[in-house]
């Protein structure tokens, strides 16, 4: 699978914990909307539509590389700071986190604390990530 953002070849990475893809040149994150839902959940965050968020659809993002669609962006957390992409055919979630580690459960963490700040966003409107 090819990264959204720069076309590369992404590298699945899986464990006990689940899987996700990450591209080696830029560090993107692509995940399917039930398991970043799974990896939420375990760490008593609520799921993905309940975090709220706001649609920038003036934010230019890359295309699904499964659906060959454009993704959408979604912004939240304080001040709108924070955005993650998402396919509104499949629901799945394309993010850059601060920070870039090569195992599953480095780029768990970052997730974790990517949506942890997400969500603080007050009066967030709910996100248009589909249900899985």
């Amino acid at each position: 699978m090819d990264c959204p953002r720069c076309e590369a070849e992404m590298v699945l990475l899986e464990g006990k914990d689940g899987s996700m893809s990450r591209c080696p040149e830029c560090g993107g994150l692509w995940l399917d909307l039930a398991e970043l839902n799974r990896i939420l959940l375990r760490h008593n965050l609520p799921g993905l539509e309940s975090l709220g968020g706001r649609v920038n659809a003036e934010e230019t993002t890359g295309v699904c590389p499964e659906d060959k669609v454009d993704l959408v962006a979604v912004e939240g957390g304080e001040r709108h700071a924070l955005q993650y992409e998402t396919c509104e055919v499949c629901g799945d979630i394309f993010l850059q986190p601060d920070t870039e580690s090569e195992d599953l459960q480095g780029n768990v963490d970052s997730l974790v604390d990517f949506y942890r700040r997400f969500g603080n966003a007050k009066g967030a409107v709910k996100s248009t990530a589909k249900r899985a």
